[in-house]
This record gives structure tokens, sequence and C-alpha cells, in this order.
């Protein structure tokens, strides 16, 4: 039985990514911080789109891909 709280064919658990405009699972994304006007401000990114090296403005950190 599927969970309610899985992102998997549940429309309530999605995002858009900051990247690529798509609609993603929640699941798939993670957060990058950035910075805006001089405050950190987190971005939603597709895990792909992380991969590929995307990095939001003022991006102060270190991501590294985790695979499946």
């Amino acid at each position: 039985m599927p969970s309610a709280f899985s992102a998997k064919d549940n429309k309530a658990l999605v995002g858009i990514c900051l990247a690529c405009q798509k609609t993603t699972p929640t699941a798939l994304m993670v957060s990058l911080a950035g910075s805006e006007n001089g405050r950190r401000k987190y971005h939603p990114v597709c895990l792909s789109c992380a991969d590929k090296g995307w990095r939001p403005p003022g991006f102060s950190g270190v991501y590294q891909s985790r695979y499946e």
C-alpha cells in the first residue's frame, strides 16, 4: 500500500525546480543556499540540475551528488 507521505504520484508533494522550471517530486529535489540582497535564501533545485552543476547566485557551500 502506498504511503500518503510518499512523493511518488502524490500531486501535493511536488515542487518547481528553479533552474529548469519543471515540476518535480520533492523526493528528487535539494535545497541549495544562495544569497539575495545580502541575505541567505534557499532555492529548490531538482537533482538533475544540481548534478549538472547549476548553482544559485551567491552559492556558498559544497554540494556532492548522491547516487541511488
